[in-house]
């Protein structure tokens, strides 16, 4: 048991050490060896894949069988050999080279930053949003100079460059969600022509005078109305006091009227005679 142990362990080791690259694929190595000298042995060919790894990006597995553990989240390539004293077995997988950022990916990135301070300009935002675009084009420049760098080196090197890489990417993309927030909150407080320039101070004063100017006419016609109202309930108000206040007229004296009628008799006598 503890030979067969050490047959799958010694396997695993030899696995990263004898890792080569093809150009468009990286090609991983794996060998066991019957370190018995006397005795055949069965032994398992296994190696995991990196976690980047799925099945369809398998170029050529040879005589190699392909499973998942679900235990550690891994597909790995296996083979059970029969193995004579201080025999090796060694085996190839071609894999894609999965471990690259597309230049395609990094300039999407870099002309959507631009775009965003772009139409950021002459707003509150635009001096924090050119600070964040300058430290992305820094962090895709260093995706790139590491990326190129790694190119012909190791699998194992190639891989964990790319890893480093995706860190840096994903910061990336965290820095440009904060330029599009800093984008709609713009949008939200810009006028309706866009964020392209603020109000002009001379177009705000013309907007004060003209309001200022209709409350003043309003007001004006206002003040009109109320003393047209006010006028012409005071002139009822006296003309009725007036009215109220005049004394009936008195009636004519009694005697004044009979001694008329005596006179108006009189006159008819003489006019008779």
């Amino acid at each position: 048991m503890k030979k067969w142990l050490v047959l799958i362990l010694f396997c695993i080791l030899v696995y990263g050490v004898w890792a080569g690259e093809a150009q468009g694929s990286i090609i991983l190595k794996a060998t066991v060896v019957n370190p018995s000298k006397t005795k055949t042995q069965t032994a398992i060919l296994r190696a995991y894949l990196p976690k980047e790894t799925s099945p369809d990006d398998i170029v050529d597995l040879g005589d190699l069988k392909i499973d998942y553990d679900i235990t550690r989240g891994l597909y790995y390539v296996y083979k059970e050999c029969e193995l004579a004293p201080g025999e090796s077995v060694m085996r190839s997988v071609e894999i894609k080279d999965v471990w690259v950022i597309s230049a395609a990916e990094i300039n999407a990135l870099t002309g959507r930053a631009k775009e965003i301070v772009e139409k950021l300009k002459k707003t509150a935002y635009f001096d924090t949003a050119a600070i964040l675009q300058k430290d992305i084009e820094s962090k895709t420049g260093e995706i790139i100079r590491k990326q190129e760098k790694a190119a012909n080196s190791l699998p194992q090197t190639h891989i964990a460059v790319y890893r480093d890489n995706v860190d840096t990417l994903n910061s990336i993309k965290t820095t440009l969600a904060r330029l599009d927030d800093m984008l709609l909150q713009a949008k939200v407080t810009a006028p309706k022509e866009g964020i392209r320039g603020k109000v002009s101070v001379q177009a705000s004063w013309w907007v004060i005078m003209a309001v200022i100017i209709t409350l003043g006419f309003l007001s004006f016609v206002f003040f009109i109305i109320w003393h047209r109202q006010a006028t012409g309930g005071t002139g009822e108000e006296e003309q009725k006091e007036e009215t109220e206040e005049m004394p009936p007229p008195e009636p004519e004296d009694k005697g004044q009227g009979t001694e008329d009628k005596g006179q108006g008799t009189e006159d008819k006598g003489q006019g008779t005679s």
